[in-house]
């Protein structure tokens, strides 16, 4: 195709034509790459990948480096604590997977900023920056829908359970750790601070990075949701029981980001699930409701942490009592998924299945310099 070269600049009319080829119906978010040509080089989308990994790998290194040293340091509190890999007791053992998960916050920034050298703002949303205005209105129907899709879980878990007649063995309560009063409510203050952030990183790693660096190369979102579904499983417990719900949750949270055109919400469903999944993993451990729950727990984890995995008192519970709690909250999730887009359609005047979108009237962002 021949170049068109402005007389007056001497230079190609590629932004022009960029301009003027948004300029024609509003910009979705997974396509916020390609509002300069520059951002949307497949050098840029591979930088953009390479320097969220790396930071990724430093961040996460450094941590366990200093948790070794800690324990090292202090070698009673691991056996205070109760540490063991998944136990939802155990406030180190929960509050180090959510600090894993946490720093895909910072990992995602470097990527976007220096990676792809654009605006980390063009991240957030189509309208480059966090949209309180969507947080506040869509926080209580959010985290209600998570509270629902947690609790139908548990509920699974104990019709599983008593579907497996009386003669089911459970797991004696004396071989487990003790989980006294003080345990659960230190776990409970680490999950409402830690948990948010966890979501926060693992949005912006897998929507906002991935999403976005397929959508410079993909104008349709659908090979980029289904890219972030397959990255959910790195690292994940091998059981239909933790799979299924975690790719339903990632396909779910990379619609409500396409369809909302931001981060906000899919935060929110992916912070209220982990909140509420591993409040109830932690109250509720060792019963038919808590190995219900422990699904949700793990398909709700960064990839690659302790949390992903099914905690031993699931794992040990009789029956199909985790498979059973992981496909009713899949379904839940795909239910409170379609409510959600309805709602936004709604609110934004667009169909079910068009997205929110950056409006030509909104311009392009400006460019970074050094």
């Amino acid at each position: 195709m021949r170049r068109l070269i402005d007389p007056a600049t001497g230079r190609s009319d590629a932004a022009r034509r960029c301009r003027a080829l948004h300029a024609a119906k509003p910009v979705p978010y997974h396509r916020m790459a390609t509002l300069r040509p520059e951002w949307s080089t497949r050098s840029r989308a591979l930088l953009t990948i390479l320097a969220t990994l790396l930071a990724y790998v430093i961040l996460a290194s450094a941590l366990l480096v200093a948790a070794v040293l800690v324990l090292a340091l202090a070698p009673g509190m691991n056996v205070a604590l109760g540490v063991t890999s998944g136990d939802p007791t155990s406030p180190l053992d929960v509050g180090l997977a959510l600090l894993m998960g946490a720093l895909w916050v910072p990992a995602g920034m470097v990527g976007v900023r220096f990676g792809g050298w654009r605006p980390l703002a063009t991240a957030w949303s189509v309208s480059t920056r966090f949209r309180r205005r969507m947080l506040r209105g869509g926080a209580p129907w959010m985290l209600l829908g998570a509270l629902v899709v947690v609790a139908v879980a548990g509920g699974a878990g104990a019709i599983a359970a008593g579907l497996a007649g009386p003669g089911a063995v459970w797991p004696d309560p004396a071989d487990a750790a003790p989980r006294g009063a003080g345990r659960r409510i230190a776990v409970v203050l680490v999950v409402l601070v830690l948990a948010p952030l966890q979501a926060v990183g693992v949005e912006l790693a897998l929507r906002g990075v991935v999403l976005q660096t397929l959508g410079a190369r993909f104008a349709l979102p659908w090979p980029g949701i289904a890219v972030t579904a397959l990255i959910a499983l790195i690292g994940r417990d091998l059981h239909a029981a933790v799979l299924i719900p975690a790719v339903v949750l990632a396909l779910c949270a990379a619609v409500l980001t396409w369809k909302s055109g931001g981060l906000e919400v899919p935060m929110l469903l992916t912070a209220g699930v982990g909140v509420f999944g591993l409040v109830g993993a932690a109250l509720l451990t060792g019963t038919s409701a808590g190995a219900g729950i422990a699904p949700l727990v793990a398909a709700s984890a960064a990839p690659g942490t302790s949390g992903a995995a099914l905690d031993a008192a699931a794992v040990a519970a009789p029956g199909n009592t985790a498979l059973a709690g992981g496909l009713a909250g899949a379904l839940a999730l795909l239910v409170v998924t379609a409510v959600v887009m309805q709602v936004i359609g709604t609110r934004e005047s667009v169909r079910f299945l068009e997205p929110v979108g950056r409006e030509a009237s909104e311009g392009v962002p400006d460019a970074l310099h050094v």
